[in-house]
């Protein structure tokens, strides 16, 4: 937890509540000057700043209300999901694939746990020594262990343990049966969802779980999560959540080995992100309780400057 106790955290109801960013230690016209140069990112839709369960700023190219098809976010959805069950008592991320689904995808090695898919470490074996980034079959497996563990269709699951607790405006798209997609090559459509959405899911990991007194999401999940399981195979990635840890080798969503340091320097090792294609980022800076989302239609192949951009953007304004 970053600058504020917990009890001085706000979560929003119905609405978010605002307040004045000089009222929480952070300069307005710093932040403008931010906001403006991530609009100069080419098709940006949004810059919304939650710090401390408040919005300090937002600027819309539409309004807070338009949504936009969030692609791999659904990730850091699907990781939610499971912590929700592990806290529940339904499964435990240690529990093997196989022990949920005798008859997997065939791309699920052997020995493979529930953690090494939401690691993407699930592919070969031994588990746990290989990342390979997966939106298909292998991810598309979870909805089925936590059918199984749940009693309840995913999306059932999804709406009375995720969606009316957050009070989050977007549905889940299923098919006739309740089955839903984390990864976004699939049959379904993608989950369209507004900017202050996708803060309420990132306000819930900043808090470890915790929404208004109640604890949804395992906390020990969450401690797990957003820590490399398996750095030298990636260390910029948890569960599902891309991170900006020092530790092993981070590798792009190619599997490249992009660098043997921590992705962004001159951001703290503990910032985690939600990132899905054409530009749909979250940011979550727990030193400061701040969340900055930003959505938009940025072609794929700009993903590495803009994505630095917006960083280096947010830094602009946050106390060292």
């Amino acid at each position: 937890m970053g600058d504020k106790r917990t009890d001085e955290i706000v979560f929003p109801g119905t609405e978010w509540n605002s307040a004045a960013p000089e009222d929480h230690g952070l300069d307005v016209e710093k932040i403008k000057r931010a906001a403006d140069d991530i609009f100069e990112i080419e098709t940006r839709y949004g810059f919304l700043l939650v710090k401390d369960g408040l919005i300090l700023f937002e600027r819309y190219l539409r309004d807070a209300a338009a949504t936009n098809h969030i692609f791999s976010v659904t990730k850091g959805l699907g990781a939610t999901l499971v912590g929700i069950a592990q806290q529940k008592g339904m499964l435990r991320v240690n529990d093997l694939v196989s022990d949920w689904l005798p008859v997997h995808h065939p791309d699920i090695a052997e020995g493979a746990e529930i953690r090494h898919v939401l690691n993407m470490t699930a592919s070969r074996t031994p588990v746990g020594s290989w990342w390979q980034y997966n939106s298909a079959e292998i991810l598309n497996s979870i909805p089925g262990i936590l059918w199984l563990a749940s009693g309840v269709t995913p999306h059932q699951f999804y709406t009375e343990q995720l969606r009316e607790p957050l009070g989050l405006d977007f549905d889940w798209p299923c098919n006739d049966r309740g089955w839903i997609q984390i990864g976004s090559r699939g049959p379904l459509p993608v989950i369209e969802a507004t900017h202050r959405d996708m803060a309420r899911v990132g306000h819930l990991w900043l808090n470890r779980g915790m929404w208004r007194g109640e604890q949804i999401v395992d906390p020990r999940f969450i401690d797990a999560a957003l820590r490399p399981p398996y750095p030298d195979a990636n260390g910029a990635y948890g569960y599902l959540w891309w991170l900006n840890s020092d530790e092993g080798t981070w590798r792009t969503t190619g599997g490249n080995s992009a660098s043997d340091s921590r992705w962004f320097p001159y951001a703290p090792t503990n910032v985690f992100l939600a990132l899905g294609a054409r530009g749909k980022v979250m940011i979550v800076v727990p030193d400061h309780n701040v969340i900055v989302v930003s959505m938009g239609d940025t072609p794929q192949e700009q993903s590495a400057n803009y994505l630095d951009k917006i960083m280096r953007a947010v830094f602009s304004f946050l106390p060292e």
